[in-house]
């Protein structure tokens, strides 16, 4: 069986004490019923008028314009901090022993504050003067009407407080950035997709001080944004949860939590440095809430909703919690859970490459403002029905309630406009952009973003130019298609050098042939994103057949875990004109093209490839060579790197459509005598080599092994690829074979026969039927072999912290009673920062060259 590896950490027995109170949900029960204070109306106006700002400027003045004073002053209405939730004294039994409690503390106490690095007084009036007569974003200035609807909007609310524009320069500490709107969907209560914009404001771009109020802010100081992995670890946990319960349905859900950042208050010396102009209105805001735009905000934001999703977790997990008797009255609106998709058959889990924890009760995540789940409809269980009000009830429990009488338009945390089309359990569910088939086991680009993407790509395709706005909107949006998709990365290379062009000199620019083969080639990806993966391809899946090759100046060569081999020995027209690099990565290629051709790969089938070049590697993973001599920033040979660049795209090509899910891993060369010889020694028959490489390598040999031809497509596709280079000296070498088999002096032990070996062939002799049949005698287990030759990939997946792929669920119980076991949040949270700074080192056999550099 294939060695698993666990992600869990080691944690010391004190490190093992529960977070969680001793009663939670009774703790629950205690919170809730206490009633909350109506809040007092304030003294500030929250008009989108003129009228108001002066009112507002009026009320500073007699503050002394302190905004610190005048929200004091006002600290029992909405503008005191932590009105949009519990009072701190009634979450404190509830939160006080989670990581995240003190700093979710400190910002319902004094507001979120942001450390930044100082300016100078006279730098800072000089960039507000140039914000002032620079104005807004060109998007938000074409735009008047929406500009104006979206700050009525924030101000409506109170998220923004409005003063006169022309008395901005007589606030202390006020710094001024530009807005732009940027444009999403959005769904409504029956779940149709509908238009919206969001006012951003763009607090890094820098003025005459080069500096910006993030660019200022020390990261040092921020949480551990957690969430960036979330996704990842929802489908791994949907396909554990899947390969434990094969024949039972999943239903997922999702609460959308209502302008999440806008429930966080910030403190008053960072509102006065996230202020914004209307400039035809005549009125600037400060904005009181998280920004839109905020370096900090996401990791401020985080310190309540992870909380919100490890509480949800923990009572997910508590069997004494009874959602009949405890739960949030809104609860109540929640749709009928859809039945179950008659006829669709259940789309089954593959085994995977790690051992994942399975809470058989469900388990959530958190992405910003995203709280979504899921659970398997055990029978004899109400899991489903559970999930559904666990999300719910622990918003209810965070959040103050809306009083009926607010001095302020508010809303409840759970948005009530998606709360019909999303927070009831059903078997396709929309998370993060992306429809989620719990069902099928499969995740799909929707049809709206298939047809926009596509188009979007075509016009650039169609018309040979590009806009810098139009480029970074479509790179925005193949990164996030890279999510189920990460060799999209790949290629994402020379459209962002191509953006900084554009962004440089203000206007379209040509797009060259090698960036239109990428929008091609990309229009490929969201096709197959649209058509659907399957959530096994998504996660660290058990590889069914491993490939290795390896190269020499003269030759290449590779097999098979089902013993498919395969040699290649390049005749002399066609020696020296590519780097062993180079030949190293075509090698890769050829290996799994040939199953391809010969029709042994299924769609969705998940293929190691391992190479004992690094370079090779990273050639797979990401572009680290540019085809024009503007954009490259070093020395670099432009007939390679256009030939580089085809090879990765013709093996992108192969993969997306034949549906592959291709990993690549370097290993050490030491290991890799059976493919060294391949690529070497052209000097034997195969029928000698075979029977050579079984007594001397025999832990690297599979069984059936077997020497054949290459087909013809590939042989005419390296021809015309070598063909296109030109003869360099440097590269000339003396022709050396393996070791393996041979005699001190290094010359071959005597075989029955011998033949010549020719570009594309290998011609056989026959069989020495009593030693080549020695190997087949021996037993073979297929399961221990494919485990020995991917040692090295799993064990660099044993190097990746179970942190960024499951997310501990407190006090974890199991249906089946095998095990109970509690997890330490600590762990979780601290680790996080570690991984994020500390990643994998790729292993390096040889020095990098001037190229690799780049």
């Amino acid at each position: 069986m294939i060695a698993h590896y666990q992600f869990f950490c080691h944690v010391t027995e004190p490190e093992l004490r529960s977070w969680l109170p001793d009663d939670l949900p009774g703790t629950i029960k205690e919170i809730v019923e206490k009633e909350c204070q109506q809040p007092a109306k304030p003294v500030f106006k929250f008009d989108f008028t003129l009228e108001a700002a002066h009112w507002n400027y009026l009320y500073l003045l007699k503050h002394k314009l302190s905004l610190k004073s005048a929200l004091e002053a006002q600290k029992d209405s909405p503008l005191g901090y932590g009105s949009e939730f519990r009072p701190i004294e009634t979450l404190e039994p509830l939160l006080a022993k989670h990581p995240f409690w003190p700093r979710l503390k400190q910002i319902l106490t004094t507001g979120s504050s942001w450390d930044l690095e100082d300016l100078d007084e006279e730098k800072r009036l000089s960039d507000l003067q140039e914000a002032l007569e620079r104005g807004n974003h060109k998007g938000a200035k074409e735009k008047p009407e929406d500009l104006k609807k979206l700050g009525k909007k924030d101000v409506h609310y109170g998220f923004a407080l409005p003063i006169p524009l022309a008395k901005l320069l007589k606030i202390p500490g006020i710094c001024l950035a530009p807005v732009n709107i940027a444009p999403q969907n959005t769904i409504d209560e029956h779940g149709n997709i509908i238009a919206k914009d969001r006012l951003t404001h763009d607090q890094s771009f820098k003025f005459g001080s080069d500096t910006s109020v993030n660019s200022r802010t020390k990261e040092e100081s921020l949480l551990p944004c957690i969430f960036g992995q979330a996704f990842r670890r929802h489908i791994l946990q949907v396909v554990a949860t899947r390969l434990k319960f094969p024949d039972v349905e999943i239903y997922g859900v999702k609460i959308d939590i209502k302008s999440a950042y806008r429930r966080m208050h910030i403190a008053f010396e960072t509102a006065l440095r996230s202020t914004l102009q209307f400039e035809e209105e005549e009125i600037a805001v400060i904005m009181l809430r998280l920004t839109f735009g905020g370096k900090a905000c996401p990791s401020e934001w985080g310190a309540a909703s992870e909380i919100f999703c490890d509480l949800t977790n923990a009572l997910l997990n508590d069997p004494s919690w009874d959602p009949e008797e405890l739960y949030n009255p809104q609860s109540d609106e929640l749709p009928e859970p859809a039945s179950p998709m008659e006829g669709v058959e259940l789309g089954q889990a593959r085994e995977l490459a790690i051992e994942v924890p399975v809470s058989d009760v469900g388990s959530t995540d958190v992405y910003i403002d995203d709280l979504f789940g899921f659970a398997a409809d055990l029978p004899g269980t109400d899991n489903v029905h559970r999930l559904e009000r666990a999300c719910l009830l622990i918003l209810h429990a965070l959040a103050r309630p809306k009083h009926p009488n607010e001095p302020i338009p508010r809303h409840p945390m759970a948005s009530e406009d998606k709360f019909k089309a999303e927070a009831g359990a059903t078997e396709i569910k929309m998370v993060l952009g992306w429809l989620c088939d719990y069902r099928r086991l499969m995740v799909s680009l929707p049809f709206n973003k298939f047809v926009a993407w596509t188009n979007e790509l075509q016009a650039i395709i169609d018309s040979r130019k590009a806009e810098a706005k139009q480029l970074e909107q479509n790179i925005g949006r193949l990164i996030h298609m890279a999510q189920i998709l990460p060799e999209v990365h790949h290629f994402l290379n020379r459209l962002r050098c191509l953006f900084e062009r554009a962004k440089k000199r203000g206007r379209p620019i040509p797009v060259k042939d090698d960036c239109l083969a990428d929008c091609r080639l990309l229009q490929l990806y969201i096709r197959r994103a649209h058509e659907g993966i399957s959530m096994n391809s998504l996660v660290p899946q058990k590889p069914s057949i491993v490939y290795r090759s390896d190269s020499c100046p003269h030759g290449l060569g590779g097999y098979s875990s089902n013993g498919r081999a395969w040699r290649l020995y390049l005749p002399e027209w066609l020696l020296y004109r590519a780097t062993n690099n180079l030949l190293e990565h075509i090698a890769s290629i050829i290996t799994v093209w040939i199953d391809i051709i010969e029709g042994n790969l299924q769609p969705e089938d998940c293929i190691l490839s391992m190479t004992d070049s690094s370079t090779s590697e990273g050639w797979h993973k990401k572009t680290n060579f540019k085809t024009d001599p503007v954009e490259a920033d070093c020395e670099f040979d432009p007939e390679e790197a256009e030939v580089q660049t085809e090879i990765c795209r013709q093996f992108a090509e192969l993969c997306v459509k034949n549906k592959l899910d291709h990993h690549v891993q370097w290993f050490a060369g030491k290991q890799n005598d059976v493919s060294d010889a391949l690529s070497r020694d052209d000097d034997r028959s195969d029928e000698e080599l075979t029977h050579l490489l079984y007594l001397h390598c025999p832990e690297q040999m599979p069984q059936h092994f077997e020497i054949a031809p290459l087909p013809q497509e590939i042989l005419s596709w390296v021809t015309s690829l070598l063909q296109r280079l030109s003869v360099k000296e440097q590269l000339r070498e003396k022709r050396s074979r393996t070791v393996i088999g041979r005699s001190g002096d290094g010359s071959p032990t005597p075989s029955p026969s011998a033949s010549p070996m020719t570009f594309g062939s290998t011609t056989s002799t026959e069989p020495i039927a009593s030693k080549s049949s020695e190997h087949s005698q021996l037993p073979f287990d297929k399961a221990a072999f494919l485990d020995r030759l991917m040692t090295p990939w799993l064990n660099q997946l044993s190097e990746v912290p179970y942190h960024m792929l499951h997310r501990p669920l407190g006090k974890m119980t199991s249906q089946t009673q095998q095990e109970t076991m509690m997890e330490s949040l600590e762990c979780f949270y601290q680790g996080y920062t570690e991984a994020l700074e500390t990643k994998i080192q790729l292993r390096n056999n040889r020095k990098p060259s001037q190229q690799e550099s780049c």
